[in-house]
């Protein structure tokens, strides 16, 4: 860790920059895993006879179980006080259940089981219990990282300017990692190890997977290494010590968190709301009805959508810049405002855009671009604030009750985006329904364009996230943790941290007077926005 440097008064702690890209590789190594479990419907028909359907009700359903381990996960990383940290214990214990997990799916049970008649629409039973059993497991495995993921921008730095750029690292991994591991499965082994079909495309087999999970479970590695690297100077007991000399985390700590901090519930609206606006628009189901319906080319707009990503990555970086100038929560705001007016025209453009515009070079496939681009751009901006603006709520958690939660604060967090995750796709499926798409119909390429059409997608794709973003602009408002703020806080932890290793070195009494901290915590109540930036 470099030493302690200042910036407006306040002594920071900062990581180095290779740190910090070597500590979020961890989002390679859960991104790398995410892909090939997003092949679970596939996995579980062809290697356990299991029907999709069946396949895609279980993993739903497997989500309440997800939600339970959350919270006793977080419990097991705030308990442990390892003398070598907890970071990277975690993480390691995280992949070596992720990796068993997915090696005994795809390479070990997988093409074991039989279906239950010849017709193959009866699901076999043993096939259902493995396949539960194992994907039960990955899924603890996945909550142990995703935990520890979450908590290591606080151990690596308290400094505001340098938060936002683990933003940067972790989207730019996030992006590419996966569209490089599914172009590998889709143009390498797919074609080596499926079934050639009439059309000269290939059907799925249970050794494209088998050869997939040998890549996923080696580049996860690496990357779990080189996050390890990352965190060597970091991941050390002190850095997990809260106020008073707190060492241990009881669930009375953990239960006030939930009750008493104010600004975790206005972050929860804020993050939430947004993540279940985005995941309702991002359903293939609606991106069918923009992209095939109403454009006219699944493949014409997609390809300008992946094109339109990769510039936009860009903002990824301005959105740190900015956070990191101007605190989280001001940028928050200004950019959802941006959001929302963005996706009005955006609203207007589906509405209105003549019908198979995207299935030839013109106008209005500049226009869906340039609108597609700039929506992901703004968006980048907001995600990278938000991701900032967790490691704030933690430690105003320290500074508020003395203890040090990171890992309970990521629990809740993930829960509440699980849960929404699993609400998206059925709100999605039940508005498409008011249009028609009922039963077994669902949207395709050359179904035909009605305005209703036009105003569900526009309603699902642009109005759901605006109401997302007004929901946050609404949470912000009494959400108290500027940059002003912060940095009050910051100090006054300093201060505590300085006065108990004073303390503890005999260098000044356990009575000395307590005027350090008395004038810092003076900085917190006076460290309030301007009235007009409340409104």
């Amino acid at each position: 860790m470099e030493p302690n440097k200042q910036t407006s008064g306040t002594p920071y702690h900062k990581a180095r920059t290779i740190d910090i890209a070597l500590s979020q590789t961890t989002g390679i190594m859960q991104m790398a895993f995410y892909v090939l479990l997003g092949y679970a419907a596939y996995i579980g028909n062809l290697g356990y006879a299991i029907t999709t359907a069946l396949v895609g009700i279980l993993i739903t359903l497997s989500r309440v179980f997800d939600g339970i381990t959350d919270p006793i996960i977080a419990w097991i990383i705030e308990k442990c006080n390892w003398k070598h940290g907890k970071a990277r214990l975690f993480l390691v214990i995280g992949w070596v259940l992720m990796a068993v997990s997915t090696t005994l799916m795809c390479n070990v049970f997988a093409g074991k089981f039989s279906w239950a008649d010849e017709a193959q629409t009866l699901s076999s039973g043993a096939g259902i219990a493995v396949f539960i059993l194992i994907y039960m497991l990955y899924i603890i495995g996945y909550t142990f990282t995703s935990c520890t993921a979450n908590m290591i921008g606080n151990i690596l730095t308290n400094d505001p300017k340098q938060r936002p750029t683990l933003s940067v690292w972790a989207t730019i991994y996030s992006y590419l990692s996966p569209m490089i591991i599914s172009a590998v499965i889709m143009t390498v082994l797919l074609p080596k190890f499926g079934i050639q079909q009439a059309n000269n495309d290939f059907a799925y087999t249970n050794e494209v997977f088998a050869w997939a999970n040998y890549i996923v479970v080696g580049v996860s590695f690496v990357a779990l290494i080189l996050c390890c690297i990352g965190l060597r100077r970091y991941d050390k007991p002190e850095n997990y010590v809260g106020l008073h000399g707190k060492t241990k985390v009881t669930m009375k700590d953990m239960w006030s968190l939930l009750k008493s901090n104010k600004e975790l519930r206005r972050y929860i609206v804020a993050a939430s709301s947004d993540k279940l606006a985005q995941g309702m628009a991002s359903q293939s189901v609606i991106t069918t009805l923009l992209f095939s319906v109403i454009l006219g080319s699944a493949v014409g707009s997609t390809i300008v959508s992946l094109v339109a990503m990769v510039p936009s990555i860009v903002f990824v970086i301005i959105g740190a810049r900015l956070a990191g100038k101007q605190g989280n929560k001001k940028v928050m705001v200004l950019w959802s405002w941006i959001c929302v007016a963005w996706n009005i025209l955006f609203t207007l453009f589906i509405l209105f855009v003549p019908q198979n515009s995207g299935n030839h070079f013109g106008f209005m496939l500049i226009l869906f671009f340039i609108l597609m681009l700039g929506n992901n751009a703004v968006k980048m901006v907001v995600s990278v604030a938000t991701g900032a603006m967790r490691m704030d709520v933690v430690d105003y958690e320290l500074q508020r009750s003395g203890s040090y939660l990171p890992a309970t604060v990521s629990a809740v967090y993930s829960f509440i985006d699980k849960l929404v995750s699993a609400v998206a796709p059925m709100l999605a499926t039940l508005l498409i329904g008011l249009v028609g798409y009922t039963g077994s119909r669902i949207p395709m390429a050359g179904d035909e364009l009605t305005f209703p059409i036009r105003i569900i997608t526009a309603v699902i794709y642009c109005g759901f996230p605006i109401v997302g973003w007004v929901c946050t602009l609404l949470a912000m408002r009494k959400f108290s943790l500027t940059k002003e703020k912060m940095e009050a806080i910051q100090k006054e932890i300093a201060v505590i941290k300085a006065q108990e290793l004073a303390k503890a070195n005999g260098e000044i009494a356990e009575t000395s007077p307590k005027e350090t901290i008395k004038e810092a915590g003076e900085e917190i109540t006076n460290a309030v926005e301007p009235p007009s930036e409340e409104k």
